[in-house]
């Protein structure tokens, strides 16, 4: 539920996808459920992740865009139908680790179900920015792309904000206001 994954399910939806989104607490999965996925579930409280997405999408994934890593991954993965792509943008479940986690191996998965999975780094589609830009505002504008800010007042409070938003606290784009 926070700024990126919001804005690619629905992205995904005005593409005509089916989007499911998991999200840590149940007012994220409201705000999800607002503003049009087809399926939420809250995560923490799903008994386990591979419940939660195989309840979410029975049939399996198509593609799979991934911001969180770790054992969400390794386990969607499973989740994959064969030709599915996964865009991998971020790694938030990792970036506090002090040793590297081991996860299930998932190497014959993609192989057997031929599977495309790519890092996504904005930058790389820098020349077609203006371009990108000018498709959100319209979808802003039209209403079809909607978006929350988590403002946070104060310079001062800048460290908390960062803190906060990397434990979740956030529903959409984390902004301090100074």
């Amino acid at each position: 539920a926070g700024a990126v994954g919001s804005a690619v399910g629905q992205i995904g939806k005005i593409k005509g996808c089916k989007v499911v989104g998991c999200a840590g607490s149940d007012d994220k999965v409201k705000y999800l459920k607002d503003i049009g996925f087809d399926e939420v579930f809250n995560y923490k409280t799903a008994g386990s992740l591979e419940e939660g997405l195989k309840k979410a999408a029975p049939e399996g994934y198509d593609c799979f865009f991934d911001n969180v890593g770790g054992e969400f991954c390794s386990t969607a993965m499973f989740q994959m139908r064969e030709f599915g792509r996964i865009a991998v943008c971020g790694a938030i479940s990792l970036y506090n680790d002090t040793e590297p986690q081991k996860g299930r191996y998932f190497s014959w998965h993609m192989i057997r179900n031929q599977l495309r999975m790519e890092g996504f780094l904005a930058w790389r589609w820098n020349d077609r920015r203006v371009e990108g830009l000018t498709q959100l505002m319209n979808w802003v504008k039209e209403g079809t792309l909607k978006y929350h800010e988590h403002i946070t007042q104060g310079f001062q409070n800048m460290p908390d904000a960062f803190m906060g938003m990397l434990k979740g606290e956030n529903i959409g784009k984390a902004v301090v206001k100074v």
